[in-house]
């Protein structure tokens, strides 16, 4: 694969996602204690900290992970790199309107929601706009390109939610609920992170790399179940539903057997934070999955969040806080250490993350998560407490060491 110093932002344009990430990790932990965890789903207070964690964490980590590993992906430079100067200001003023319409006022989701709106099409557009200039066409750059689709219109449809909920239109909730949850969460997330893995696991992993014809199968599979879930209100809704779940399952199972032959094949196993993190990400991938299919033959609302509960904690987490402990130490070497190398002393690529206090943040996570989890299961308040302590404790190491790699001053 080819890097080019021209194929990644400068790392002082990063600054404010990986900055801004960080502290929305640990905000959502620390609400948690004034959130009742064993609340229904659709509560709006639970509703308001699950897009607290997805946009404020989760989507502006992917916003910086993907500015400097897409391009590197498709090989080319950004289209128009200077988006990402004020591409955050879009999404946290979005996200803060949007958290004021669920706790407050109703109509501020219509004001957050077309924010994020905007910053998702211009992410989108960009990013679209960069593969457009690639000669590199892959499986992997197809599913880079088809998620960001399913951001959109997952994001259309959360503006769609936020129009009913004002009253302006008379439409089903729980159908648009669907394919806005299933349209974001597979259709985006997931798929992002199995075509991205697919490269960053050989990268880091030290482990053979599958073919670009092994990733087709599971990355066509998986579109097709949330596209088929996307015209499910409107045609055939359960039978299609059930479709698209199924599809989604075997799509799933093929990308399992795929990180099965690729962990299998590493010639030098090396124990670090990152591998800690991608152990933990995985397990709670398929533990989620697990609960997830039962789910859908139980009906059980418990077995529901607390599926959800491990794959965005576990799964969605301990992928990001992984990669950022790779992306952003090389980050800051590349752009800042590396021109120095001829003129005076720079420390080791590996020197850069404080590895002990990374694996000290990595165990309160684990600790926390378990705890968390079980504590859901059992509804014990004083468990679930206990656990949300430790992951307050991880994630403000997660924020300290992020604040010494990149030296912001706060």
């Amino acid at each position: 694969m080819n890097v080019s110093p021209n194929f990644s932002p400068p790392i002082q344009l990063m600054k404010p996602y990986f900055f801004l990430s960080g502290a929305a990790y640990l905000l959502s932990f620390f609400s948690l204690f004034f959130l009742n965890p064993f609340t229904t789903i659709d509560d709006f207070a639970l509703i308001g900290w699950v897009h607290l964690y997805m946009l404020g964490f989760v989507m502006m980590g992917i916003f910086a992970a993907m500015a400097q590993l897409g391009p590197i992906v498709v090989e080319t430079q950004h289209y128009n790199v200077n988006i990402f100067s004020y591409l955050w200001i879009f999404l946290l003023s979005g996200l803060i309107l949007m958290l004021v319409g669920f706790y407050k006022d109703v109509t501020f989701l219509l004001y957050g929601g077309f924010l994020v709106l905007v910053a998702m099409l211009i992410y989108a557009v960009e990013f679209l706009l960069t593969i457009k200039n690639s000669k590199r066409k892959t499986s992997i750059t197809k599913a880079m390109k088809m998620s960001n689709f399913f951001l959109l219109f997952g994001i259309t449809t959360g503006l769609v939610m936020a129009f009913s909920f004002n009253g302006y239109i008379e439409i089903n909730p729980q159908d648009i609920l669907n394919i806005h949850t299933f349209g974001l969460v597979v259709g985006f997330v997931i798929l992002l992170i199995m075509g991205i893995s697919i490269i960053l696991i050989p990268m880091f992993g030290s482990s053979a790399r599958i073919s670009d014809n092994e990733f087709t199968n599971s990355f066509y599979t998986i579109a097709f179940g949330v596209i088929i879930m996307m015209i499910s209100p409107f045609i055939y809704s359960e039978l299609l539903k059930n479709i698209a779940y199924t599809i989604v399952i075997v799509a799933i199972l093929l990308y399992f057997y795929q990180l099965y032959k690729m962990t299998s094949s590493r010639k030098r196993v090396k124990h670090d934070v990152w591998a800690f993190s991608m152990y933990l990400a995985f397990f709670s991938f398929i533990v989620a999955f697990i609960l997830l299919i039962s789910f859908l033959f139980l009906g059980s609302q418990l077995v529901l969040k607390v599926g959800m509960w491990i794959l965005f904690v576990g799964f969605f987490g301990s992928v990001i806080v992984g990669n950022f402990y790779k992306v952003i130490p090389f980050l800051v070497w590349f752009h800042i250490y590396s021109p120095l190398i001829e003129e005076q002393a720079v420390p080791m690529l590996h020197e850069l993350l404080p590895n002990r206090l990374a694996k000290l943040q990595w165990f309160f996570s684990l600790l926390g998560l378990t705890l968390t989890s079980l504590a859901l299961f059992l509804e014990n308040t004083q468990l679930f407490n206990g656990g949300v302590v430790l992951l307050c404790s991880s994630s403000l190491i997660f924020f300290i060491i992020i604040i010494n790699l990149l030296k912001v001053k706060i």
